[in-house]
């Protein structure tokens, strides 16, 4: 008997651990992508496997704090407003997900979740030896003033309700463990059990030579068209139309231009993240976030990485320049001893109104399933997002709960 041939759209860390997974379960599988594996959102963020990140940017006191946090340019967040006016459909579905019901939901579902992924990276981790990319020291978050740390409380508790567990740490033992802190900031809390990589590149490079090496196909080409019919899926590139059993997509935030090609359309927009990259190493131990702005430092093999806040701006618009320097400007805060920026990064985050991701077969066709929408976590939830589309792939039930992240929720 023939093995299906499943096509697996996007090479990002949701589409190297789906094609992994589909591959050693028996499907014949074809990763496509127009770019090098892992080498786009995949690549440039914070490097912690976030197993604690079940809060959402959903949040019921938004409507306070988005004037204030819109007028410091040191904040987390930054909009272009003609972006947004723009697209005001989507922040309106963003805002009624932003009340203290929808909040718990959007943090339980996202919490069901996140306590499978670090077992599903084991799993791939036992066949594929990346031991000298992952560290074991846990995430540390740095408290800029008392006030911070207060706010924080409230969503600790929903954190250690969906078994997140937390370790305050006062400002001396915080520089205890990192003596070349600046002493700039109030308290901190350690994420316990939480892991990080020191070079994501590497990571997906090797889960996607074991997938090649087992079998596996990946073709560099642009995605032009997807058609499904009644019994095969036909895909389009190169200019030519290639046919398949089953399609994945998980093109991250240019998942929506595929989906909508067949009449499945989604509120999904884009986060953009950016990184500076600075010339030092073994300057600090374990990945430090930071309340003031909303970035984290990680120490990677390729230097010192500050990474993350958040820009709605959309896919089009040139990198943010005021961005990278406040996010310069805060990492040598809080590490007077930086050296030259060696480079900078934008990339896109693809994120749903709800911040739940879409898994699942598509309501056109249940031979089209979807991973994406996975914002600010793909990188956690690379493994257990694989491991779920497997099951599907396969005709079994997920042994966890996806309804939460189903297609259709926004019909």
């Amino acid at each position: 008997m023939t093995k299906p041939h499943i096509a697996v759209v996007g090479a990002g860390i949701i589409g190297i651990c789906s094609a992994y997974f589909l591959n050693k379960s028996g499907f014949k599988v074809t990763l496509i992508d127009k770019n090098e594996p892992g080498s786009m959102t995949s690549y440039g963020h914070a490097c912690t496997f976030a197993d604690y990140a079940c809060i959402p940017v959903n949040s019921p006191d938004l409507f306070r704090d988005i004037p204030s946090m819109l007028l410091r340019s040191d904040g987390p967040l930054a909009v272009d407003f003609l972006y947004t006016i723009r697209n005001l459909s989507w922040v309106m579905k963003f805002l009624q997900n932003c009340t203290t019901q929808k909040v718990k939901y959007i943090s339980n579902s996202l919490g069901n979740l996140l306590n499978n992924a670090s077992t599903s990276y084991d799993e791939i981790f036992s066949d594929v030896d990346v031991s000298k990319y992952i560290k074991n020291e846990e995430a540390l978050y740095l408290f800029e003033n008392e006030n911070e740390f207060l706010k924080a409380s409230i969503t600790n508790k929903i954190r250690e309700k969906n078994g997140v567990k937390i370790k305050n740490l006062s400002k001396n033992e915080i520089l205890e463990l990192e003596p070349n802190l600046a002493p700039v900031f109030f308290n901190g809390q350690l994420f316990i059990g939480s892991r990080h990589t020191t070079d994501p590149l590497a990571v997906s490079k090797k889960i996607f030579e074991s997938f090649i090496n087992n079998g596996g196909k990946f073709i560099k080409n642009n995605v032009e068209n997807i058609i499904p019919n009644e019994s095969k899926v036909i895909v389009s590139y190169k200019n030519e139309n290639f046919s398949f059993d089953k399609v994945v997509i998980s093109a991250g935030s240019w998942s929506k231009n595929l989906t909508r090609k067949f009449g499945d359309d989604f509120p999904l927009d884009t986060e953009r993240g950016y990184h500076v990259l600075f010339n030092n190493y073994e300057l600090i131990k374990r990945p430090l976030g930071w309340s003031q702005s909303g970035f984290y430092l990680v120490q990677l093999t390729e230097g010192l990485r500050a990474a993350g806040t958040v820009e709605i701006a959309g896919l089009s618009k040139p990198e943010n320049k005021k961005r990278t320097k406040m996010i310069e400007n805060q990492a040598r805060k809080l590490l007077p001893q930086l050296n030259e920026v060696k480079s900078t990064w934008l990339g896109f985050r693809p994120t749903m109104p709800d911040s739940l991701p879409v898994i699942g077969q598509s309501q056109k066709n249940k031979n089209i399933i979807y991973g994406f929408g996975h914002q600010h976590i793909g990188w956690t939830l690379g493994a257990v997002t694989g491991k779920v589309i497997n099951s599907i792939c396969n005709d079994r039930i997920p042994n966890i709960n996806i309804k939460p992240f189903s297609p259709s929720r926004f019909n």
